[in-house]
């Protein structure tokens, strides 16, 4: 299966640039997330109860906590897709400083001309490397407000980046963090913040729109790129987030991602982005015809 691999941090999150050759379970991030399809086979994405089929005129913008997948609707075949994963203090800043919602009203965004063109300039610097960081950084913050900007009307009104959480999902969501390197179960937690498992299971049905164990795969599997990209053991992150086996390991992160830790490793510990398979730079972008 071919893989292809990049990545950028900047102020605004990191970006990733992903060729995906099989289905990614539903999962959840800490982080605002954003992707677009550049190529390849089709591919639709859920989130709750909507489909958003991804296309040349579609991308998907899921807000942080809410469960999501990817499931490729022509096999086999891969899709390449720019991926952003967007710091939740970078919104709350933006917000502060705008006055205005930086949540995705619906997880269908509506790509025009502007922001096409705009992805493909962010797709070549971030192949092509040596972008002064400051540029990219803009070139990106201008992609990612026109995604936000159009699921939502006019007359932006400030409000929250993220959901109030009741205290006792607070509570839960951090032993989670702290105990991510232990085998405690849902029960265990739910019970150390006072909660029933029906009682718990609602709340994050209600507040986050997943549940507590696809949330817990999303804190895992954040500690995990984390740890990774620190350029650790691969071997001695997979025992200490209490995987039996490596290959586990290797294979929870894939269906997370959409790609091994070592090539995640591999691309995360290089100062040049690089891409796994050798994509060429897109020298002349070509921008891809509206779908009729």
């Amino acid at each position: 299966m071919a893989e292809a691999y990049a990545l950028h941090e900047g102020a605004f999150g990191t970006a990733i640039v992903l060729e995906a050759g099989a289905n990614l379970v539903s999962h959840a991030h800490s982080e605002t997330h954003l992707a677009l399809w550049l190529g390849g086979v089709r591919a639709c994405a859920h989130v709750g109860e909507e489909t958003v089929i991804y296309g040349e005129n579609v991308a998907l913008g899921v807000n942080a906590f809410e469960a999501h997948d990817m499931v490729l609707l022509e096999e086999p075949g891969s899709c390449l897709f720019l991926v952003f994963l967007i710091s939740q203090p970078w919104l709350q800043a933006r917000a502060h400083e705008s006055h205005r919602s930086f949540r995705f009203q619906s997880p269908t965004v509506y790509i025009d001309g502007a922001m096409r063109r705009s992805c493909w300039r962010v797709l070549d610097r971030i192949l092509a490397g040596g972008t002064p960081k400051k540029e990219l950084d803009n070139e990106v913050e201008a992609l990612l407000l026109a995604a936000i900007d159009g699921t939502q009307g006019l007359g932006h009104l400030s409000t929250p980046t993220g959901p109030m959480l009741d205290h006792r999902l607070r509570r839960a969501i951090a032993h989670m963090r702290e105990q991510v390197d232990k085998t405690s179960g849902i029960d265990d937690i739910a019970a150390k913040v006072g909660l029933s498992r029906a009682h718990f299971f609602s709340l994050f049905r209600e507040q986050l729109n997943t549940t507590p164990h696809v949330f817990w795969s999303g804190v895992r599997i954040e500690e995990a790129m984390r740890r990774v990209s620190q350029g650790e053991v691969l071997t001695e992150v997979a025992l200490d987030l209490g995987f039996t086996a490596p290959g586990n390991f290797s294979r929870f992160f894939k269906e997370h991602t959409g790609v091994s830790p070592s090539k995640f490793q591999r691309a995360a510990g290089n100062h040049s982005p690089v891409t796994v398979t050798g994509i060429p730079r897109l020298k002349s972008p070509r921008i891809p015809a509206p779908v009729r």
